[in-house]
């Protein structure tokens, strides 16, 4: 079997795979599900998608973060942000304070 067959085998396994999933078939679909169905080859393929479809359903719990994880980034980049805005605040005190070390002799204070 070529690749372009291969993986022309895999999409269409990959499509019949979601009109299964989506849940109510008409008669229609489902013969012509049984009928592509019925060749070895289409069935592995199908097959294969559903195990795959499985096995990355059970790897779902641990590619999530955890919440306390999550709340735990939360109140790190909160306390982040009340540093950066106190160190902020600081610099603007000393610059309007009329503290001359703090600047060059180019800047707009001495001016």
């Amino acid at each position: 079997m070529s690749k372009q067959e291969m993986a022309h085998r895999e999409h269409a396994a990959a499509l019949w795979f979601a009109k299964c999933r989506r849940g109510v078939m008409a008669v229609e679909e489902r013969v012509a599900l049984d009928t592509w169905r019925a060749d070895a080859a289409n069935a592995a393929a199908l097959g294969e998608m559903e195990r795959n479809w499985t096995l990355l359903n059970g790897a779902q719990g641990q590619l999530t973060p955890a919440p306390v994880a999550a709340a735990r980034q939360r109140v790190a980049r909160s306390a982040l942000l009340a540093v950066m805005c106190a160190a902020f605040i600081g610099i603007g005190m000393i610059s309007y304070t009329g503290n001359h070390e703090f600047w060059t002799t180019l800047d707009w204070v001495e001016r």
